[in-house]
């Protein structure tokens, strides 16, 4: 979702539409219900079957009707309408790139040498704070929360995201340089919305992958510990593929989907498609993408200071030149 050549064929179409009452959905089409309720005691996700594709509902806020190259968005309540933009860039985009064969992880994604570094984390795992340091550090941002992975021909591609950051104001201090002006994520949380060119470079094409790195921080006493270390070792093949499903952005909503289809109807090697659904064909699909890409553990201590020599980690891992190597490991 960054600017496109005008010749340029769209993969998606986009509309929103306000509507007094959303539409009627038998619970018997109703095959998904997230456990988190909002204050009425309705589960704050649903899914629904229809006959031309799916429909992602957020009550009384919005429904979100999902086909084959169109996403429509029924906004019942115009007060809501900041939601939209929420709920597209995270569940509804995410299970929309998961229908059409295309894997959603939770990681944010840079570009070092014209190709793709992954780093996946919990949602408090210094997965922001990393990957803003790098963009920040001249690395053009691929992807701020959610990295889609698919495989072309043996070759893993990480896409291009939304050009924003969600960083909280004091990163978005230190990497953006200021805080003012920039918009909430959600009225409830604290993180902002930063247009990624505020901090630095984005990355306008799909890249190989060459990493995902499995982020683990911890703390960093200065007056107990002396030497930063930093940390990267291989994660054996049988517990990647398990990382991988772990780090799935919608891993809950994709298992509630169970047998249903799915947008495509596979490559020709993979049958699951037509006869296991979508999570058949998504499992295939992450096992495919563990044998293209390196899956490393990344053990780093935390502080704003320490970033370089993560950075510069990272890059010896990456076998790039040593004077890029120590100009990062130099940088503050």
């Amino acid at each position: 979702m960054t600017v496109a050549p005008p010749e340029t064929k769209a993969e998606l179409l986009f509309f929103c539409v306000p509507v007094t009452h959303g539409c009627h959905l038998p619970a018997d089409d109703c095959f998904y219900l997230s456990p988190d309720k909002n204050s009425r005691g309705e589960s704050l996700v649903q899914l629904y079957a229809t006959p031309s594709g799916y429909i992602m509902r957020f009550p009384h806020v919005a429904d979100f009707l999902l086909s084959p190259g169109e996403i429509v968005c029924q906004l019942c309540d115009p007060k809501f309408d900041y939601m939209v933009e929420i709920c597209l860039l995270g569940h509804v985009l995410s299970y929309y790139l998961e229908l059409s064969g295309v894997a959603a992880i939770h990681a944010g994604a840079v570009a070092v040498d014209e190709r793709a570094v992954l780093f996946a984390a919990d949602r408090t795992g210094g997965k922001s704070t990393l990957v803003a340091s790098m963009v920040k550090a001249g690395f053009p941002l691929l992807a701020d929360d959610i990295a889609a992975l698919e495989e072309r021909s043996g070759m893993v591609a990480c896409r291009h995201g939304f050009p924003q950051l969600k960083l909280t104001s004091e990163q978005a201090l230190r990497f953006a340089g200021h805080a003012d002006g920039f918009p909430l994520v959600h009225p409830a949380f604290d993180k902002l919305s930063v247009p990624a060119q505020q901090v630095g470079k984005v990355a306008v094409a799909a890249l190989p992958v060459a990493r995902v790195y499995l982020l683990e921080r911890h703390a960093f006493d200065t007056r107990v510990d002396h030497d930063v270390e930093v940390q990267i070792e291989s994660v054996a093949a049988g517990e990647v593929l398990i990382q991988l499903v772990r780090y799935a952005f919608l891993a809950e909503v994709l298992e509630g989907h169970g047998g249903h289809g799915c947008f495509f109807r596979g490559d020709g090697n993979d049958h699951s498609a037509e006869t296991g659904g979508l999570r058949a064909s998504r499992f295939h699909r992450l096992a495919r993408i563990t044998r293209g890409v390196a899956v490393k553990r990344l053990r780093y201590p935390s502080g704003y200071d320490l970033l370089p020599q993560v950075h510069a980690a990272v890059l010896a891992d990456l076998n790039l030149p040593s004077h890029v190597i120590a100009a990062a490991a130099m940088a503050r």
